[in-house]
């Protein structure tokens, strides 16, 4: 059961808070999980819960976050969430303890019962060896066998001879003519239904999954504090999915070519994205090896959601588009944008150097990538995180030529 608790914290709770709000967390926890300042720079939300799972046993590493997450304003409602999840837990372990009791009783078999288990057990052979109780029984199989021949006779295709035995009849089953128009060669085939979402993957995969890129970023420093981190994010399908992929060995940028098939192994599931860390993670496929890709899968994996959508989607959702910048607020050391569409609008907060020292005025349209939906007072935006990436197409250049957003995928 505890293993039930762990994967509470993961996954309904580390999952739907923000990294800014993970690194707290950690902190607050550096002193119960003996955390060295490194320690909580590099362990992820998988490595925290295995650490809390067996600091607070059972049901006490929900126990501990939901201490720590109800006096965190922005998630404070988080806690009653866990509470609920730790209840059902707890409630569904009683029910496995009492059910065995009751299903013992049950299950017991009756006289009549276990006499014709033994029956079907010996087979067809040992039953007519045996004695038969009363006349009522022999009726009863008469005149089942006499309805038998009745049925039979208006089964087309099925002729019974004088020779065959009404018992070899019962014993064997009769496979009725196929129907027409079940017919295999008569079926239309089913056209494979084009996911509205990217697709996601929890945890360590093994792999190898094989896909085919669609685009890529250009690699980007995203922390400077130790030694220069840098990454770059990509889209990437296979014929029925597609994925939005953190590289974090640039090295692997050349692998990482529109149109080409690669095979990625040993990755990780986080937030809606597959985490790659290792050059090794990623190989060269068969030249031969072809994968048909349709265009409604392609549109779906480069378009960018409606804003009226983000307002229905759950805070913590990471959200990729292109939007158009309606209003531009310079504060202190954060950029506030308003993008607009066809169906609302929504403020859009930039923090942090590298991302500010980006310029986009009002009538640009600003490509955001890894961007999470959370709220602000009783509104909802986008928020940048560490691993977020910025680009600008100038409102100049759209009008020399239409922005496509297809071309994006030869970044």
């Amino acid at each position: 059961m505890g293993s039930e608790f762990k994967r509470i914290v993961l996954l309904k709770g580390f999952q739907h808070i923000s990294d800014y709000q993970f690194s707290m967390i950690k902190c607050l926890l550096a002193k119960d999980l003996r955390l060295t300042s490194k320690m909580q720079d590099e362990y992820d939300r998988i490595k925290i819960a295995d650490l809390m799972e067996v600091k607070f046993p059972g049901s006490g590493c929900v126990d501990r976050l939901i201490d720590l997450i109800k006096d965190i304003e922005e998630i404070k409602d988080l806690a009653k969430t866990l509470r609920k999840e730790k209840l059902k837990v707890i409630r569904r372990s009683k029910a496995k303890e009492a059910t065995p009791v009751k299903k013992s009783k049950l299950n017991k078999p009756s006289p009549d019962q276990s006499t014709s288990t033994t029956n079907k057990a010996l087979g067809p052979e040992s039953i007519k060896d045996t004695p038969v109780k009363g006349k009522k029984t022999t009726k009863t199989n008469e005149s089942k066998r006499m309805n038998l021949k009745k049925e039979q006779s208006q089964l087309p295709g099925l002729l019974v001879t004088s020779t065959q035995s009404t018992e070899s009849l019962l014993q064997t089953p009769q496979m009725l003519p196929p129907d027409p128009s079940s017919s295999s060669s008569t079926k239309k085939p089913r056209l494979k239904a084009v996911p509205k979402e990217a697709s996601r993957e929890e945890g360590f995969q093994r792999g190898p999954k094989e896909v085919i890129v669609l685009k890529a970023t250009e690699p980007f420093t995203y922390d400077v504090r130790e030694s220069e981190r840098k990454m770059f994010h990509a889209t990437v399908a296979t014929e029925s999915q597609f994925f939005q992929v953190k590289v974090y060995h640039v090295d692997l940028k050349e692998k990482f070519i529109p149109k080409k098939i690669i095979a990625i192994s040993d990755y990780f599931g986080r937030n809606g994205f597959l985490e790659v860390f290792n050059a090794s993670s990623v190989s060269d496929v068969n030249p031969d090896r072809k994968m048909e890709i349709s265009k409604s899968l392609i549109q779906k994996a480069n378009a960018t959601p409606k804003i009226s959508h983000l307002y229905s989607q759950a805070l913590g959702t990471f959200v990729n588009g292109v939007f158009l910048v309606h209003k531009k607020l310079v504060c202190n050391e954060c950029i506030y944008y308003e993008i607009q569409d066809n169906t609302g609008v929504m403020e859009v907060l930039v923090y942090g150097e590298r991302l500010t020292r980006v310029s986009c005025e009002k009538g640009d349209r600003l490509t955001l990538i890894c961007f999470e939906l959370a709220l602000s007072g009783d509104k909802r935006q986008l928020r940048s995180i560490i691993h977020s990436f910025i680009k600008v197409t100038k409102a100049r250049k759209s009008k020399e030529q239409p922005f496509n957003l297809e071309s994006y995928m030869e970044t």
